[in-house]
């Protein structure tokens, strides 16, 4: 039924105008297409020569119907964007910070990528490096290069923030005169307080080796690490940028009743030395014990190996060791007896 006869254009057939070839020509030519918008349709006819503008409609349908899924299609880009942002998102959920943002240490320092990679892979089994990754503004630089380095060092970082000021500690604890303790320079009793531009724990091998011949010759347990760091800062034994002088092992001990003797290079001389009960402090090079410079105490002779003292690690500490290994590593040793 058609509502408004507006709505249609009748075509004009002058030459059989009013005659049944009229009619049947108008019969033929009249064309009713549906077109849609608003939800309603719209019908209308079109003039005979105006035939070459209409199309089926069932191909029409088709081609709106894909130009429409098209035009609403997401961009491939967005997709990629959403992907980036929820990435991004859970990143910072897990690990506290957003990936391109430059992380800074307490002391201002910006910390390395290849530090924070080695943060980020022991975060993934221990908690507490989890919470040292989220709270790096809270740890010195040096401290976190340390834990990167060494994970033995992990309970000392992160109890940083809680014990930072705590007074170092009197003693070492209970010694045995003739055997060396095995102290750390990054123990919580000493390793946060101050040697010379840092802290014991980056700075102290050298005051932490002497303290262990010191303890173990005497059998005084009051000489700690940061005893001997003590007077080592008021003598001038330590050279900031570089660290403990030589110079500390060889006349700086003699302020703690021992004598220092420097010994050669030789695997008979080193033998003799710590088969007489005389320690050895060694000054050595990147190797095994440090990519840099560090002191290490040789304590002892096991089945024809040499046992060390490290003051840095436990795990070299545990093992004993070939004097061709030692010997390539080694820049200068002294042995100490009692003065």
């Amino acid at each position: 039924t058609m509502a408004n006869a507006s709505f249609f254009r009748f075509p004009q057939d002058t030459k059989n105008h009013g005659s049944i070839q009229g009619a049947e020509n108008l019969r033929k030519n009249l064309r009713i297409i549906p077109y849609q918008f608003n939800l309603s349709a719209v019908w209308y006819t079109r003039h005979p020569l105006d035939r070459k503008e209409v199309f089926p409609m069932p191909s029409r349908s088709r081609e709106a119907a894909a130009s429409t899924k098209k035009k609403h299609r997401p961009s491939p880009l967005l997709w990629l964007l959403l992907v980036l942002v929820v990435a991004v998102g859970g990143y910072r959920l897990f690990t506290g910070y957003f990936p391109f943002q430059p992380r800074q240490s307490l002391d201002g320092q910006t910390i390395s990528r290849e530090t924070l990679s080695q943060l980020r892979e022991l975060a993934k089994d221990e908690t507490q490096a989890k919470y040292i990754l989220k709270n790096l503004e809270d740890y010195p630089s040096g401290l976190l290069s340390l834990l990167a380095r060494n994970t033995e060092t992990l309970d000392f970082v992160a109890g940083y923030p809680q014990h930072k000021n705590d007074a170092p500690a009197d003693t070492v604890g209970e010694v045995t005169k003739g055997e060396f303790p095995l102290l750390m320079q990054w123990d919580m009793r000493w390793g946060y307080a101050t040697y010379g531009d840092g802290l014991m724990a980056l700075n102290g091998c050298g005051p932490t080796a002497l303290s262990m011949v010191i303890c173990g010759l005497t059998g005084d347990n009051t000489i700690t690490p940061y005893t001997v760091a003590q007077y080592a800062d008021s003598q001038g034994y330590y050279v900031d940028g570089v660290g403990t002088s030589w110079d500390l092992m060889r006349t700086g001990a003699e302020h703690f009743g021992l004598t220092a003797k420097e010994l050669p290079l030789d695997e008979g001389v080193i033998t003799r030395a710590l088969k007489n009960g005389q320690p050895i402090i060694c000054s050595v090079g990147p190797g095994d014990f440090t990519t840099s410079g560090h002191f290490i105490v040789l304590v002892g002779i096991e089945d024809g190996q040499i046992r060390v003292n490290d003051p840095n690690r436990h795990s070299t500490s545990s093992q004993l060791w070939d004097y061709d290994t030692l010997a390539g590593q080694i820049n200068n040793l002294w042995s100490y007896s009692l003065s």
